[in-house]
């Protein structure tokens, strides 16, 4: 669990374009810093924060990132965890659920790498929801693509879209995936509603799913669990038309071998840009962290 330079980087900016409070802010699991001091004195400078205390942040007796927190803004940090092991401020299994005197008290609820590795995810994403103030933000960093064996899941957009709903008294503000390396490209990642069909990438490196919502009123959350778009928009409430303008669009495709399209549409890939994300152009947009 812990913050790259790419990942604080992500929450340099929402706290200067979305304007996230981070007044009272939680981490679920407590978080480290994964970045040299050099590195973190970059990503402060480009963002308009001083560089002095670099070594008070970051410094081999401590790589926690409560102190970075404190630098740009956070009053009061806290984390959450299953165990005391790393002086946690709360002590919860997140497969269980919250505490009525945890709820609704945090501006801002950080995961950046734990929900992946708890099997009763509903319960656990369920609980980091409850725990943000009405007015607060969620945000959450998770494996996206390419990480077999690191945790119980990998993530994609749907299920945020899906879980993070107005239904559930949250707005998705931003979805956006990435490669955590030097100079990587940030790309938003728009609602597969919105598109009526199924949002797909391939790529050859890991990719990380960054989500930012906010919570906008207490309801009973997961009321009615949440349904994959298709099966939501389409299939199960009887939509064939779409269904069938759908067929439509490509008529030919039916026509190839499955097994055919896969090794035509491997090798355009491979061929186009390798180890690099491959995607519609129409569905994604490179997302700019300093302005909209």
């Amino acid at each position: 669990m812990g913050l790259t330079k790419n990942m604080c980087e992500l929450i340099l900016s929402a706290k200067l374009k979305r304007h996230i409070n981070l007044g009272k802010l939680i981490m679920v699991g407590r978080q480290n810093l994964h970045l040299s001091q050099e590195q973190l004195g970059v990503s402060l400078k480009k963002f308009g924060y001083a560089i002095n205390n670099i070594s008070k942040i970051l410094n081999k007796d401590n790589t926690f990132a409560d102190a970075f927190f404190e630098e740009i803004g956070g009053k009061e940090i806290h984390s959450i965890d299953a165990s005391d092991y790393e002086d946690a401020t709360i002590i919860h299994d997140l497969n269980e659920p919250l505490k009525n005197k945890h709820k609704n008290q945090y501006s801002l609820v950080l995961d950046s790498g734990t929900l992946e590795h708890v099997f009763n995810f509903p319960q656990a994403i369920k609980n980091c929801m409850e725990l943000t103030q009405i007015g607060g933000h969620f945000m959450g960093i998770y494996p996206c693509n390419n990480f077999f064996g690191h945790g119980f899941y990998q993530f994609s957009s749907e299920l945020f879209y899906r879980v993070l709903s107005k239904e559930n008294g949250f707005q998705i503000i931003d979805v956006v995936i990435f490669v955590d390396e030097m100079g990587t490209t940030f790309y938003n990642v728009p609602d597969t509603s919105e598109k009526h069909q199924r949002i797909q990438f391939v790529n050859t490196k890991p990719v990380y799913i960054y989500v930012l919502a906010k919570r906008l009123e207490e309801t009973k959350m997961f009321e009615h669990q949440p349904l994959q778009m298709d099966y939501e928009q389409l299939k199960w409430k009887g939509k064939r038309e779409s269904l069938k303008k759908q067929t439509k669009q490509k008529p030919f495709k039916h026509y190839i071998p499955v097994y055919l399209r896969n090794i035509l549409k491997a090798i355009f890939n491979k061929s186009k840009q390798p180890d690099s994300i491959h995607f519609k152009k129409s569905y994604f947009s490179v997302y700019n962290l300093k302005s909209d």
